[in-house]
């Protein structure tokens, strides 16, 4: 029954991690569709430039706080089952993904980065904090998301194994880096061709 229970729980957090909060804060405060400007993109970044860097900068909160209250709530309602790193590890994973697959816009998201520091943070707070300051000084030092959004969640991989975590966290943050790499496909040929936007 505890698996049943578990599959439902995964369910409720694609649904609650799929919700577009850059789109709604955008429509809402902006009166605009961000999806028609900047990079098409539904995250923070392309939210700043459309709607202001207050709205941007909620919208990366909410879009963090979704997946790491699903993981936080998880940690709670099923501690006492075995495994559950493991279950903690999907709900995490289900929330990256409901985040950039979103059924609620024909599952066309964002590229998951707010959703996965967020995530890594509710997971492991040690691991979590280190990747969201190697995010920090990385975008501080080259002004460029892209750049240091993937050297942020390449260090979870790194960070993971140092501190000598479980595999199924390992896992997690080898298939995140690829999954974030993957979606930053464009960034890193505009980066080739010098044409990526600085903030």
């Amino acid at each position: 029954m505890i698996f049943f229970y578990q599959f439902l729980f995964l369910i409720l957090t694609y649904f609650v991690a799929a919700i577009p909060f850059g789109l709604v804060l955008t429509k809402i405060f902006a009166k605009k569709d961000v999806r028609e400007f900047g990079s098409g993109n539904i995250g923070a970044t392309n939210v700043v430039r459309v709607a202001g860097k207050k709205i941007g900068l909620l919208t990366l909160v909410l879009d963090g706080l979704k997946g790491a209250i699903m993981v936080v709530i998880a940690r709670f309602a099923f501690f006492d089952v075995s495994g559950l790193h493991i279950f903690l590890v999907l709900v995490g994973a289900v929330s990256v993904l409901a985040h950039i697959y979103p059924i609620y816009l024909n599952f066309k998201g964002g590229k998951g980065v707010a959703t996965t520091l967020a995530v890594l943070l509710a997971l492991d707070p040690n691991i979590g904090l280190f990747v969201i300051l190697i995010w920090a000084i990385t975008f501080a030092i080259f002004r460029t998301s892209s750049i240091s959004s993937i050297t942020a969640i390449f260090s979870s991989i790194i960070l993971s194994i140092c501190y000598g975590t479980s595999f199924s966290q390992i896992l997690f943050c080898v298939l995140l880096f690829a999954l974030i790499l993957y979606r930053h496909k464009e960034n890193l040929l505009r980066l080739k061709s010098g044409e990526e936007k600085k903030f």
